[in-house]
């Protein structure tokens, strides 16, 4: 059953300078933009920092990297621009790169909400919990009232077994913002695993509301069926995990299973 972390997407620093009569056309296009910005010589090094930014956005990953690294040799401070490095090394695997941009940008901007947290999102995939939990405790101070944070602190919590300051920190991240689909799937995890199985199916259920085709929740929400001993309910779970995630091995291996069942 997956745990969801929160990864702060990139930051977009916008020039406010636009002469917006003039640009109404190259708004549609926000590669033109940033191209149009650059080519007049406004901002350059954030022009090619935005840049990079669409072209990630679109999947043009290499073009991306380009854009952030002549940002960074226009603007070698520019904390923005080694955050989204990080951000982007992050999405790569490249996690000692990651961990370095992100330093790096906190080094130049120390209360840089964003990068603390995705610096402990590093942190948390090479299990190294403790300080994963420093950055987000780091990013609370700066900024308490951050759903995210607590859901990312509930969960490394919860991965070392302390599952009672994983609910209290679900339950914060809930407080801020009601509708945070994540920290539910991840509260009724913790439920899950302590028996409460009524309570589990509950707030899967509640984080399916927020987000239907979320599909760790569908099959969160399977497993508890099954153990509850609700089988056909469990199936239909399991097929819409396979609907939204076809080559989804682990649930169609379930749904086999149920299926042989009498």
């Amino acid at each position: 059953m997956g745990k969801a972390l929160a990864i702060f997407i990139l930051v977009i620093l916008i020039p406010l300078s636009f002469a917006a009569f003039k640009r109404n056309t190259v708004w549609k296009d926000a590669l033109q933009l940033w191209k149009d910005v650059i080519n007049k010589g406004q901002e350059k090094a954030r022009g090619h920092n935005n840049l990079g930014m669409s072209y990630y956005k679109q999947g043009q990953s290499n073009e991306a990297f380009k854009a952030y690294m002549t940002a960074l040799r226009l603007k070698s401070n520019f904390s923005h621009a080694h955050y989204n490095l990080g951000l982007f090394y992050h999405e790569q695997g490249e996690l000692y790169k990651a961990i370095e941009e992100y330093r790096i940008a906190l080094q130049l901007k120390p209360n840089y909400v964003r990068a603390h947290n995705n610096l402990g999102n590093v942190y948390y995939k090479q299990n190294r919990f403790a300080d994963a939990m420093k950055e987000y405790l780091a990013a609370l101070k700066i900024e308490p009232d951050n759903p995210m944070t607590y859901n990312n602190l509930g969960v490394a919590y919860d991965e070392q077994g302390r599952a009672d300051e994983a609910i209290q920190q679900y339950l914060k991240a809930l407080k801020f913002q009601p509708d945070n689909a994540e920290a539910y799937n991840n509260l009724g995890i913790v439920y899950y695993n302590q028996g409460r199985l009524d309570e589990a199916i509950e707030k899967f259920q509640m984080a399916m509301r927020i987000k239907p085709n979320y599909v760790d929740a569908h099959y969160n929400l399977a497993f508890a069926y099954q153990k509850k001993g609700f089988t056909q309910r469990a199936k239909k779970e399991f097929e819409e995990v396979l609907k939204l995630k076809p080559d989804d091995s682990e649930a169609r291996q379930a749904l086999e299973v149920l299926r042989k069942e009498p």
